[in-house]
This record gives C-alpha cells, structure tokens and sequence, in this order.
C-alpha cells in the first residue's frame, strides 16, 4: 500500500493506396490560449504520442495526508476531498484504503530520495529518467503517478487504439519550508488538481491564471483556488474517450474545455 511505503521514509516512401487513409496527428495550435494550456499539462502513455493515452482515475480516490499537524492533516484530507466532490469525482469513505499519499516533510529533498530508492521498481517501474523528474529539482511540492495500461480488444477504427490507461497510485510530497507561503486551502485545491492530473514534472499552461502557478512571484497575486481553466480542463480530462490516440484525446479536450469555459457543455 502506497501510505505504508511513504511512511518508510533515403528513399521517398510509395504513396498509401488510394483506398486507405494516412495516421491522424493532431497538434495543438501554438496561437491557441487552450491548446497551450492543455499540451503544457499532458503527458502521452508509454506508448507514445502515436498509440498512448493520458491518465485518470477509473475508481474512487481516497487520500491520506501524513508529516503535518494532525489539525493540518485532516483539514487538507477533507479540503482535497472537497475539490474532488466539486468536480463530481468521488472520494471514498474515510476508513479507505489509501490510494493518494500526500507527505509533508521539512527535509522533503531527502524523503524523496529515499522514497525513490525504496519504490524504484514499485512506483516508478525502474524508469531512471521517472526518478530523476521526482528527486530533482527541489520544488515545493513533486509528485508521481502510478499508471496502469489495460489490454482491450483491437478496435475496426483507426482513430483507436488497443490500450487504455489509467492512474492506480499517486505519490506527493509537500516541502514544509517552501509550501509555507501558502494558505492551506489554496495548498488543498493544488494538491487536488495535482492528485487527479498525471502532470509532468514542470507544468507549463501558457501563461494562465491556474492554480499550479500557485508558488510564482508574486504570492499576493496566485490564486487561492482552482480556476476556471483548471475546473474546465478536469472536467474535460474525465470526459475524454479513453482509448483514442493521445493527439486525439489531447483535441477532444480542448473541444470540452470550450464548451465547458462557455457554459454549454452538458
């Protein structure tokens, strides 16, 4: 269980035939506000770009925040839930099994080193470059996901693919020192959008308000919860087909995102 764990401290190619068609790439438009935002908080599957897909939650959460005060503790624990319930993910009861361990230490560098070196065939699948974005660079809060591919029958489209992926566990730890700064319910609303987002190690989401700019300079100016675009892009991510190809996912979003940000989306 992951709680216990993080205790522990040439030549032109011939043309296609005329009656078959080319792969679909889609790229994000690099002048489009939300297809920066969503190409700088997604990541493709093992597979790649080609065949991979983006990763959610297929099963209730149920987090446990440890390292802090007790009173810090539970307020975080109910606060992340209640980010989750606004955006009808459901959190498990409160006797759960772990499956999000958020840690906060004062020597958080050296707790996710150790982590690391303990889970490294666990949680990071003996992936050296996954280790090296956890340990560093020092950073308020890092994170890990633990994703799992499932196998499913090879689809007639070709827009589909084989696979579908989903997140099993997730791994976050909150430096004490450098998280400071921050109000503890605006800390709950970062948590929650980095629990249910496999995010890569340094977000980008072109230039936007977002709660993950939380820790920028100025302080004074972050904002104290998730933003539109963050509760849109959410709401987008648990809509998306899940066994499209990862460009594809990445267009479907974007398509919720707009219709989500306008207020029409069902």
């Amino acid at each position: 269980m992951i709680l216990a764990l993080a205790l522990v401290s040439g030549q032109d190619a011939a043309p296609p035939p005329s009656n078959t068609l080319s792969d679909i790439v889609v790229q994000p438009l690099t002048n489009d506000p939300i297809g920066r935002y969503v190409g700088g908080v997604t990541v493709p599957g093992e597979h790649g770009r080609f065949a991979g897909q983006v990763a959610r939650w297929d099963h209730r959460l149920c987090v446990s925040v440890v390292g802090g005060a007790p009173e810090v503790n539970a307020y975080l624990t109910e606060q992340i839930a209640a980010n989750f319930r606004s955006l009808d993910i459901a959190h498990a009861p409160a006797d759960c099994s772990p499956t999000v361990a958020v840690v906060i230490s004062t020597e958080a560098d050296a707790f996710a080193q150790r982590f690391a070196t303990l889970n490294r065939n666990h949680m990071f699948s003996t992936r050296g470059e996954a280790v090296a974005r956890f340990v560093g660079p020092s950073r308020p809060v890092r994170w890990q996901h633990l994703t799992r591919t499932d196998q499913r029958p090879l689809p007639q489209s070709r827009l589909r693919v084989a696979t579908t992926r989903a997140i099993q566990q997730a791994i976050i730890v909150v430096d004490a020192e450098r998280a400071s700064a921050a109000p503890l319910d605006s800390l709950a609303a970062y948590l929650a959008f980095v629990a249910l987002v496999d995010l890569p190690a340094q977000p980008g989401t072109g230039g936007q308000r977002t709660i993950l700019s939380l820790f920028d300079d100025p302080v004074a100016d972050q904002p104290r919860a998730m933003t539109r675009w963050d509760r849109a892009f959410v709401r987008a991510l648990y809509r998306v087909t899940p066994d499209m190809m990862f460009g594809l996912q990445q267009a479907e979003i974007e398509t919720w995102m707009r219709l989500n940000l306008a207020g029409s989306a069902p």
